[in-house]
């Protein structure tokens, strides 16, 4: 085998190890402790509060969430106990997270989108059913479960969109503030 050949190999061996981590991660769910794995501090972002609070980022995990792809996973932990995970996606899913959830808390996060929402509707009935109104560009819907919160946020303006589904503990605020205020 050549050199490069034998590089390309190498690289993706490293791929098809490192993706069974990156599938952990992203598996993990809220309120349980952190997984005792070989790489973790690889996705580290850092450890703040005297390490109490520590953040991990998996940039291009490769997986989807509700057909959308996820560009990075963050991850929250308070004393070894993930908190919040947060999804950065390259659509919008509001649409399925109220299929999956039902009602909904609705804030608008600007000016214009309020007005546009109280002229034209947060909801749009069609023939092919509800859906959430697409010309609505700033704004965050709620669903709260009995043991969590889940969050999606869509902004829009000329030069970019944010789509962050999120997933935190019902306790996650108080607990960060609680860790903040020990140390201050």
């Amino acid at each position: 085998m050549s050199r490069p050949e034998a590089a390309n190999q190498d690289v993706q061996e490293y791929m098809a190890t490192e993706n069974p981590i990156v599938d952990v991660w992203s598996s993990i769910e809220v309120n349980t402790e952190k997984p005792d794995l070989a790489n973790a501090d690889e996705n580290l972002f850092g450890k703040f509060y005297n390490d109490r609070i520590e953040f991990h980022i998996i940039d291009e995990p490769d997986i989807q969430l509700h057909d959308a792809e996820v560009s990075k996973i963050t991850l929250y932990y308070i004393d070894g106990v993930l908190c919040r995970k947060k999804y950065e996606l390259d659509r919008a899913i509001a649409d399925e997270l109220a299929i999956k959830y039902g009602a909904v808390s609705y804030k608008s996060l600007n000016h214009a989108t309020d007005s546009l929402a109280r002229e034209m509707g947060i909801v749009l009935s069609s023939a092919n059913g509800n859906r959430f109104n697409p010309y609505l560009k700033k704004y965050q819907l709620r669903w709260k479960l009995s043991d969590m919160s889940i969050y999606f946020l869509h902004e829009e303006d000329s030069t970019a969109v944010i789509n962050q589904y999120i997933e935190e503990m019902v306790e996650y605020r108080q607990l960060y503030k609680s860790v903040q205020k020990e140390l201050i």
